[in-house]
Parts: C-alpha cells; structure tokens; sequence
C-alpha cells in the first residue's frame, strides 16, 4: 500500500512537501555542497546575508564563520548520524540533527540536515514536563477517587481533615510512584496499616498485590518461611510440595512488613540483601530468585534504641529509612476525632441495622478524651456503643463502665468527698495544663488555648513539678 502512494509522488512534489515544513532542511553531497534546502532555511539564513545556499559548500560556510560546527562535516568524517548544538554568527543556538542516504556500496551519497532554535526545543521540553507533572496528578488524583469510593476497610484514612492528615494525605500522593522504601513511625493505632495501603493505591502498582505481613505476630521461627517460602523437603514438617514466600506473592505489587522493629535479628542480613538487589533464595535452594516488590515498613517503637542495643541493624534501619513518615498520635490531631466518630457510628449503625446519634455531652468528653489507643480504640468503643446502647441517642452514660473516661467521672466524684476543694482544684488545673500543653507541644501556644500569659503557665509548671520530656508534659 505504502509504495502504491509513494510511487504517485515525483521528486518535486516531494520537495514541495519538504518546503512546507517551518524548520531549516538542508540536502548536501558527500562533499558538504548543498543541492537544496527549503524555503524555511532561506528565511533563516537572510539573516546572516546569505543571498544563495544553493553551491555553497558547507565546509567552507564553517570555516568564513557563519555557523559552528559544520554537522555535514561531522557526518562525512563520522559516517554516522550526529545530533549537536550548533551556534552561528548572530549567537543563535540550533540543534542539528543529520544523517546520510547511502549508496549501493554503502557509502555517503547524500546528507540531510534538519535544524531548529534551541530555545524553542527547550520550550517545547517544558510545556511536556508541564503537561506530564498535570497528568501525573491527574492519575493520582483519579486513583484516589477510586480508593474513596471503595466500600473497603481502609477508607476511614480519608475521614481525616485536620492539617496533619491534610498533609499525610498530600505526602502519599507525593511518594506513590516514588518506587523506594518507606518507613511509617507512630502508636499503635494510628492508622499506619491505613496509610501503607492508601500509598499502595495510589501508586502505579494498585493492580497488583498489597501483602500485609506482621513481624510481632509470626513466631520467630516460621517467619524466614513465612516471607521467603521453602523448596520442598527444605525441613521436617514442610510441605510436601515447598512453599512460596510473601515476597514471591506481593512480585509487582507492595509488601507491608509491619512492627519491623520485631524483626529477628538473624534473618536482618537476608532482608537487606532483598532490599538492596531483589534478590533472596528460599530455604533449602540454592538457586537465587529474584521479584519486584516496594517495600512499605511500620513500627510503634524507636529503631535507633533498638540499634544502639544491637537487636536491629544500623545498615538496614538506614536502608529502610529512605522515606520516613511519623504519624501523629489522635490527640494530637483533634481536628479527626469528630469526624471519626461520626464516620464510625455511620458505619456501624449500617451494619448492625440501628439509628443512633451522639449527644453533645458525649461528643464533647470523647473529644476532650486522650484515646491511647487512637483511631483503634475509637473504633472498637464506636462499635461497642452502637451495639450495646439501648435508646436512639447514645449519652455518657451509655459508656462502657471499663472505659478510662467513664472510671475517671466516678473518681472524679470520689475525689471532691475525700479531699480538700484547693487540693482539688490543684489537681484539675495541673490535668488542664497537661492536656494543653501536650495538644501544643508549646508553652506559648498552651497560654493563648487557656487565656493566660506564657509566664504564668511556666509559673504553673514549676509549681506542679511537670517536666518536658520528648515533646510531651509529665509529672515527675
């Protein structure tokens, strides 16, 4: 079909063609003559007042200084295609690019030259990079439609709108299609198994496996087989036909290695090794295997403590730690926790086919409630309440009689009987002081919360004997 079509242009028509084209086209001999150029390379070169192209020989041009280097030149001596910068007279910068048309025995017959100003090819690389950094975020922000209209487990890591979940979610989208190791710090609870797998989706490898694998839950001696997999008859027991490992299961995809601070010391050097190169060999073969899979790691406990102990390697900690990310604990981020309930009681009020709603009052003390045990905690009571509580609008006094807020209002009541009103009221200033300071972590931001001066919470702190100790106020 193709020499159908061609065979009905003659050499002009095709030159005519060439003309239209608004970049500089050159046609030249083995030599360096030029035979022809378009009407765009005429345009171009009026400039440096050349009045004929056409018999001037390229080599010459270079040498009276009108443009350098000669590519025609370049193509001659190197015989091969050549793409260069090319700067002339007027300090005008062109790419070039040449190749030649080889005759019967192979050799230079004819070179074509094309040209353009450099500044429009930067341009031009630009306005891509623009277009490709917007669709980038495009098919982030697609992604994470996706995963917000899943009716899945993890969706409650979107409930969040205070500034720290605004900017763990702006994180994740950042780091997605980053294909390297992130390490998640944070309590327990805090929704670090959410953020690993919300990461996992929006990232280009959402179609392929999340494997979740808890260091802390495996007991030590099944893990090496748990994540590398065995060949058969690798040991006593084993399964007749071997086994593949998580990391086989999670190949393209992202495998989660939660609580790695648990992470046996002995099997450390074999999970950097993975790390470092992809590769790892099952036990009991010898033969090495390789698989693509991201790493995401978590952990509620402090992995440098653990080096300078020396249950935990300092080259995998650091191999591991190329992306970190803390998580803050719920009552630091305040913001989430009304959301949360609301999110929760919806949740399950639908799954156990009931109607309730939250009063004010208990609004208010799960607000003002530290929750230790964060968005984990607040779930469990959530489910709880709806399950438990009998009329339609669930009160303080539908709390679960083990749950700290409702053991602290009895003690509270205790107390005002048993002590003096001045002890009393001591107390609860120091606990308000407490809970300010620890939501600020700042003695001047507590001040403007509580309505006072900066010195007189310092005074305070004296008095009461509480101390700053990582980030947070405790009572010596």
């Amino acid at each position: 079909m193709t020499a159908k079509i061609l065979q009905q242009f003659d050499g002009q028509l095709l030159l005519k063609i060439i003309n239209t084209l608004k970049d500089p086209i050159w046609i030249i001999d083995n030599q360096g003559n030029v035979l022809w150029v378009n009407q765009a390379a005429y345009d171009f070169f009026s400039v440096l007042q050349v009045d004929e192209l056409v018999g001037q020989n390229v080599i010459e041009m270079e040498k009276r200084g009108l443009f350098t280097p000669s590519i025609a030149r370049l193509v001659i001596e190197q015989k091969q295609f050549v793409s260069t910068t090319q700067v002339t007279q007027n300090n005008v910068h062109l790419l070039v690019s040449s190749d030649y048309i080889p005759n019967e025995k192979g050799d230079i017959q004819y070179i074509v030259t094309h040209a353009r100003q450099l500044s429009q090819v930067i341009n031009q690389s630009s306005e891509l990079e623009k277009i490709e950094s917007i669709l980038q975020l495009y098919k982030q922000q697609i992604r994470q439609l996706i995963l917000q209209q899943k009716n899945q487990q993890y969706e409650d890591f979107y409930v969040g709108k205070s500034k720290v979940s605004l900017h763990l979610i702006e994180w994740s989208q950042k780091v997605a299609d980053i294909d390297t190791t992130i390490l998640l710090t944070g309590e327990t609870g805090v929704g670090k198994t959410a953020f690993a797998y919300s990461i996992h989706q929006l990232s280009s490898r959402n179609h392929k496996p999340f494997i979740h694998l808890d260091c802390g839950a495996i007991p030590e001696s099944l893990i090496e087989s748990e994540l590398f997999g065995y060949k058969k008859g690798a040991f006593t027991g084993a399964n007749s036909n071997g086994k593949l490992g998580l990391i086989a299961a999670a190949d393209q995809g992202t495998l989660f290695l939660d609580e790695i601070g648990e992470f046996p010391l002995h099997l450390q050097s074999k999970l950097l090794q993975f790390l470092q190169n992809k590769t790892y060999r099952m036990i009991g073969d010898n033969q090495v295997q390789q698989a693509d899979v991201r790493i995401i790691a978590a952990t509620n406990v402090n992995i440098m403590e653990r080096v300078k102990e020396g249950t935990f390697r300092k080259d995998l900690f650091y191999r591991l730690n190329i992306l970190p990310m803390e998580i803050p604990p719920l009552r630091k981020r305040k913001e989430d926790i009304i959301p949360l309930l609301n999110f929760y009681l919806k949740k399950f009020n639908q799954k156990y086919g009931r109607q309730h709603t939250l009063s004010k009052n208990i609004m208010d003390a799960l607000y003002n409630y530290s929750w230790d045990g964060n968005i984990r905690e607040l779930e469990n009571l959530m489910e709880r309440l709806v399950i438990t509580s009998a009329g339609p609008k669930i009160d303080i006094d539908d709390l679960p009689s083990d749950f700290p807020l409702h053991q602290s209002q009895q003690m509270l009541i205790q107390n005002v009987e048993e002590v003096s009103l001045p002890i009393y009221l001591e107390q609860i200033e120091k606990n308000i002081l407490i809970k300010a300071y620890n939501d600020t972590n700042s003695t001047w931001k507590t001040a403007k919360k509580l309505g006072v001066s900066q010195s007189y919470i310092i005074r305070r702190l004296k008095k009461f004997n509480l101390k700053i100790r990582e980030k947070e106020l405790v009572e010596e």
